[in-house]
């Protein structure tokens, strides 16, 4: 993306800006809506780095201060709850790592037939809702897409492929666009990782991670060059989001679990910053105590599950552990033999919500988005119920509120 197509993009922009409120759809049918995951992005990384595309759609879109994840903090519990509109406890999507007793089996990002298992994913995802009313969606990668849930899949939909272009994807999603007539998906989704990863292998705020972010901007530009060319960009809306944030990690910020009980008492299901641990039969009791008495003393806070606070909405799932020891912010819980052999990373997300360095990015513009607007922090569970109405659906059961966005709705 070089400084010649940039200037050329911002003219694009500047000039349909005054085009976008203007499109009516001549058919009355709902505008395409395209959802869009820059996995990591703080919004706080806009100030340390050249991102002149996002910069223009924030200027004429509207702006949140933040978006405030579900707790974890941590990309699929994120990714789904935000096409649901429920909190972790009740989608089941609690981690990236996860047990289920009933079911006795595990879920793991690099198993391919428990991502692609829809008795992993509660409630109605937004392709379903829509699917369910005759729309068309097509997903390119997102959590949850991959699986059959209530019966429904996306009309597209790909196994996930991090190794695909960047440009690949949006000259796909293009593609559905030109189809035209009842062929075109009425919801899409993009996914793009990259500043996630280099913000767990570099950290955030180190070039890496900012040049990461830069790329990215210039994507979401080809991404509206290729709109503009179909002749689509006018009467599209945009959502620009991501699940959470980034936070440096450091030797000096340790805690290592075997130093404070012994590790053949429990089964952990997930390790730092939420720590789920599930001890053997006898010794729930008696491992809660031993780690509560270092509880004042390191950087941790240490609950049962019926005791963890109710704001996280996270102890109303058969696959909440019984235990639960949550690091603070920057802090890491480890094993001994783990570091040892690995490390740490630079850095990592999954943190209590309340951290201003755990939340995510959204902006939303388009013909039914009000412009040049700037609105408070709110809830990742509440875009779902914007989506519907944005796309004419009656909406599942839910968390969220349409009232929280209902007022950047174009009257």
């Amino acid at each position: 993306m070089n400084s010649i197509r940039y200037h050329l993009l911002l003219v694009i922009l500047l000039f349909a800006a005054t085009s976008l409120s203007c499109q009516p759809n001549e058919n009355n049918s709902p505008n395409p809506l395209i959802l869009i995951s820059i996995d990591g992005l703080k919004p706080s990384y806009l100030e340390h780095t050249s991102t002149p595309v996002l910069d223009s759609l924030i200027t004429r879109g509207t702006y949140a201060e933040s978006l405030i994840p579900v707790f974890p903090t941590s990309t699929f519990p994120n990714h789904y709850s935000l096409v649901t509109g429920l909190y972790a406890e009740n989608t089941g999507v609690i981690s990236n790592t996860m047990y289920d007793s009933e079911m006795d089996r595990w879920f793991r990002l690099s198993d391919r037939s428990a991502v692609s298992d829809g008795r992993w994913y509660g409630g109605e995802p937004i392709w379903v809702t829509a699917e369910k009313a005759d729309m068309r969606t097509a997903t390119m990668f997102w959590p949850g897409s991959e699986a059959e849930i209530a019966g429904h899949r996306p009309t597209r939909w790909f196994n996930y492929d991090g190794g695909m272009p960047y440009e690949a994807r949006v000259d796909s999603l293009v593609s559905w666009l030109e189809m035209g007539g009842d062929k075109r998906p009425d919801f899409m989704t993009l996914y793009f990782s990259r500043v996630d990863s280099r913000g767990h292998s570099h950290g955030p705020y180190t070039e890496e991670t900012l040049d990461a972010l830069t790329y990215v901007d210039g994507v979401i530009g080809y991404l509206i060059e290729e709109l503009e060319r179909i002749g689509e960009w006018p009467n599209v809306n945009l959502l620009l989001t991501s699940d959470h944030g980034m936070i440096d990690l450091s030797d000096d910020r340790l805690i290592l679990l075997d130093d404070l009980i012994d590790l053949d008492d429990v089964n952990v299901i997930n390790w730092s910053p939420v720590v789920m641990m599930q001890p053997v039969e006898g010794e729930r009791e008696n491992v809660y105590n031993q780690l509560k008495a270092y509880e004042d003393e390191l950087n941790f806070n240490l609950y049962y599950k019926e005791d963890f606070p109710e704001r996280l909405r996270f102890s109303d799932h058969h696959r909440i552990p019984d235990i639960i020891m949550l690091a603070d912010l920057g802090w890491t819980i480890s094993s001994r033999s783990f570091y040892e052999r690995r490390g740490l990373l630079a850095g990592t997300h999954g943190y209590d919500n309340k951290y201003e360095d755990m939340h995510g990015f959204f902006l939303g513009i388009g013909p039914d988005i009000t412009e040049r607007n700037r609105i408070d922090s709110f809830e990742t569970v509440h875009l779902y119920e914007f989506m519907c109405r944005l796309l004419g659906l009656d909406p599942a059961e839910n968390d969220g509120s349409l009232s929280v966005l209902e007022p950047i709705i174009r009257k």
